[in-house]
């Protein structure tokens, strides 16, 4: 995969690659730092937007009128469409993250990041970590195709395992 050139905030361009986890200033993990580098999987992605769109809706009933406490939108489904946003960007993102998102409930997303970060997954970066929890792979060969930065770092036997394990949670 060729890298690709990017320009970041001084205008300089940069080579990224995520074949090799050259993935620019974002995605630098810096050792020294208090601040761990955190990448979403589609479904950790999904679930976040959700609440933000909840507590967004709960505020503004609040201040239109006196719901007695009770929460009128923590009771809706997640896909509810009273949720969505009336930002097109918003809107067409929320769309995108519903189609895509591999696991669907909380608890799952809970589950899967749990085995994600097991101490045996140690030795992946954030970002394998966020394209493992969001694509679908039908072995281990496929997931080392499409995520090439994994060569090296898990046995086939050990990512198969990852895969299947992920497998079990879908949808």
């Amino acid at each position: 995969m060729a890298p690709s050139r990017r320009r970041g905030s001084n205008d300089a361009a940069q080579d990224v690659d995520a074949s090799i986890l050259q993935l620019g200033p974002e995605f630098t993990e810096d050792l020294n730092s208090d601040e761990r580098l955190i990448a979403l999987n589609l479904s950790e992605a999904r679930l976040l937007m959700i609440e933000a769109m909840r507590q967004r809706k709960n505020e503004a009933a609040m201040q239109n009128a006196d719901v007695n406490g009770d929460s009128f939108y923590e009771k809706m489904e997640l896909d509810d469409p009273e949720l969505l946003s009336s930002n097109p960007i918003v809107s067409k993102t929320q769309e995108y993250l519903s189609t895509f998102a591999r696991f669907r409930d909380e608890e799952t997303v809970n589950a899967v990041e749990h085995l994600l970060k097991s101490p045996e997954n140690s030795t992946l970066h954030p970002f394998e970590l966020a394209q493992l929890g969001s694509l679908s792979f039908g072995d281990a060969e496929e997931a080392r195709y499409m995520i090439p930065s994994l060569n090296g770092k898990k046995s086939d036997d050990d990512l198969q395992t990852l895969v299947d394990n992920l497998r079990r949670f879908e949808k």
